[in-house]
């Protein structure tokens, strides 16, 4: 991204809204160039405007920009963290048995939000259907099918950064995995080691 428009995400993150003339006159350059800037970024998605009535109600009303969400989650973030120091108070605060029940039912209560199945679907529709969840919740995923079964392959887990140091996170995809497809996933390979991707063998039940 051009300086220019890290620039007025800046000023835009510190003021909370702007005009044109607001940032042309912060960043010393023509309400022309701004206006070209910020075009280019609500076709991102990063800014967004909103007519204002001038105080004195005198004159057209002028377009007030300001950050969208997605340009919010562009500045840097301590969810990594902080999901880090919680799961250190529970597992410090509970038995290892009591931590990984929480575990579960968090991942088990993701899973709730989930579609429900369609009757009559084959298991390649279910893999296709828990994958877009799954991919909504952050994650992304990969399967192909092999003399085996299927090989359920997690490109990007959402946990990664706290499961480097809380392996246990990692019950949450085998849960949301079983609670979706109804089959006990086994691991193949894992991240929190190294940067190879999660996968599990999945084998579909008798009939489907």
């Amino acid at each position: 991204m051009q300086s220019t428009r890290q620039e007025i995400l800046a000023i835009l993150k510190e003021e909370r809204q702007a005009t044109v003339e607001d940032l042309a006159k912060r960043l010393e350059l023509t309400p022309m160039t701004i206006r070209h800037h910020l075009n280019v970024l609500q076709a991102q998605n990063l800014v967004v405007a909103a007519q204002v009535r001038r105080s004195q109600k005198v004159g057209r009303p002028r377009l007030v920009y300001t950050l969208t969400e997605t340009a919010d989650d562009l500045f840097p973030q301590g969810y990594g963290k902080l999901a880090s120091y919680l799961v250190s108070e529970v597992k410090e605060a509970m038995s290892e048995e009591e931590a990984q029940t929480v575990f579960r039912r968090v991942a088990e209560r993701v899973a709730q939000d989930a579609p429900p199945p369609v009757e009559g679907q084959s298991f390649e529709e279910q893999l296709d259907r828990a994958a877009s969840y799954m991919e909504e919740q952050g994650f992304i995923v990969r399967w192909e099918k092999t003399d085996q079964g299927y090989i359920w392959t997690n490109i990007n887990c959402p946990y990664r950064r706290v499961t480097r140091e809380h392996g246990e996170i990692c019950l949450m995809d085998t849960t949301l995995i079983t609670r979706l497809l109804g089959v006990e996933p086994k691991r193949l390979s894992g991240q929190r080691r190294s940067e190879a991707p999660c996968s599990y063998l999945l084998v579909p039940p008798k009939g489907s």
